[in-house]
């Protein structure tokens, strides 16, 4: 069972992008702040840590726009550089938005059935085996945790999105009596308490939602984009972020609803802020920028490169 990795990434350095991105003009720039396009200079190291924790990794398609770093293999069997048109409409280009990207990474060629969606913030940071994201007849890992929307800023209108679409389509009740064990799963430890107390509630406040990579299978991923495709083709279209997004959770949203999926452990995975120590008891680390001073970001990022440095080598993906 071939898995690949997807990893969508910018350069919100280069001079070149920057320019690029200046002709146009976000509506929103909560939504589209210089926080969502700062780049760690962590990059390297997230393919040494493929390297020493995922060996068995098929393919990693690297999504970017026409940004390939200087000291990047592209040689090597295992990467496959995808540039936006590779797979996006030409009239959604050029964009900026991770949202409208999501929309269309099932077209990647080549693209292996069972794969696992990255952003550049997340990473491998202890060893991990293929039946951490799918069972061994490749059905994905996630967690059906209820939830309540927490609209601290514009963001939370993507889940609110994604979310109407689900209570729209079903219906809560039929789902618990036909999910039920899905539902409530001893693996999902105290969600389950989280998972009771919103049960009377008529319809999804919202699901649980862990800031990790997720795995996806190709054929769930086409079926829900081609179900929802006016709402695909709207969140394409904006070359910013916009309150009336949807995301990949959509598709995760689906499968959990559906059952389409094998109830995992939390532990797996968590998220934790730039300048925070490390999580040293989980595999899979999200490393989430936050508002702070340019001097503050690249004191806290150049202590992280250090620290990563010292742990993860030259790997063969590296000239």
């Amino acid at each position: 069972m071939p898995i690949d990795f997807v990893i969508l990434w910018v350069d919100g350095n280069d001079p070149k992008w920057q320019v690029k991105k200046n002709q146009y003009r976000s509506d929103d720039n909560n939504l589209n702040s210089v926080e969502r396009y700062r780049d760690y200079g962590m990059l390297k190291y997230w393919f040494r840590m493929v390297e020493v924790n995922a060996p068995w990794v098929n393919k990693i398609h690297l999504v970017t726009d026409h940004q390939v770093p200087t000291w990047l293999d592209t040689n090597h069997p295992k990467i496959h550089i995808v540039n936006h048109e590779d797979f996006m409409p030409l009239d959604t280009l050029p964009t900026f938005n991770s949202n409208a990207i999501q929309m269309y990474i099932h077209k990647i060629e080549g693209l292996a059935e069972n794969f696992v969606l990255f952003d550049d913030d997340m990473f491998i940071v202890k060893p991990i085996v293929e039946t951490d994201f799918f069972d061994k007849s490749g059905v994905p890992k996630d967690i059906f945790g209820f939830n309540v929307i927490n609209p601290v800023d514009d963001f939370a209108h993507v889940f609110i999105n994604n979310l109407s679409i689900i209570n729209a389509e079903y219906n809560k009740k039929d789902i618990i009596k036909k999910q039920f064990f899905k539902v409530f799963n001893w693996r999902y430890g105290m969600i389950n308490l989280v998972n009771l107390y919103l049960l009377p509630l008529p319809t999804f406040t919202r699901f649980f939602d862990t800031h990790i990579p997720y795995a996806y299978q190709k054929a769930q991923y086409i079926q829900v984009m081609r179900k929802h495709a006016v709402r695909q083709e709207q969140t394409g279209h904006h070359r910013f972020r916009e309150i009336t997004d949807i995301s990949h959770w959509l598709v995760r949203y689906d499968r959990l609803v559906r059952g389409n999926f094998v109830p995992m452990r939390k532990s797996v995975g968590q998220l934790q802020y730039l300048g925070e120590q490390l999580k040293k008891h989980v595999k899979l680390v999200t490393i989430s920028d936050r508002q702070m001073s340019q001097k503050q970001f690249d004191q806290e990022t150049h202590q992280l490169q250090q620290a990563f440095e010292k742990t993860y080598k030259k790997s063969s993906f590296e000239k």
